[in-house]
């Protein structure tokens, strides 16, 4: 009966051990359970901040090029009402010299041109970019 107390008592103490780690190894699990969340946690929000660069960048680079598109479409905006300005100033030229000459070019007809009083553009018509040019 001693034998069996003394075996007893040692199975109660190896249990016991036994408890205490795992015990301990549940509390380590735990720690390690909630590193894995606070890992996770910092993944997703490096992601988020990542994909929020790569749009910020994509919108960047969308506004810097609409940016560029505007400045080529200004600056042919500009170049092309110098170019009406000068055939304006052309035509005004050339009105000037009908007027005071009182002829027409070869091949121009009346009613190609019909002159009007100064400063009015009623009456004034030109059939088609050609008849411009016959002009200069």
């Amino acid at each position: 009966s001693s034998g069996i107390n003394a075996e007893y008592g040692k199975l109660d103490s190896q249990l016991s051990s036994v408890k205490k780690s795992k015990e301990s190894t549940d509390g380590q699990v735990a720690k390690l359970e909630e590193e894995l969340q606070s890992l996770r946690l910092f993944y997703n929000l490096h992601q988020s901040l990542s994909q929020e660069a790569s749009l910020r960048d994509q919108f960047n680079t969308q506004v810097s090029e609409l940016t560029e598109r505007l400045k080529q479409r200004e600056a042919e905006l500009l170049a092309s009402q110098r170019e009406n300005d000068a055939l304006a100033a052309m035509v005004k030229r050339l009105e000037r010299q009908l007027t005071q000459s009182g002829t027409l070019p070869n091949g121009y007809s009346p009613r190609h041109y019909n002159p009007s009083p100064k400063g009015s553009r009623a009456g004034k018509r030109m059939s088609s970019s050609s008849t411009v040019s016959s002009l200069m």
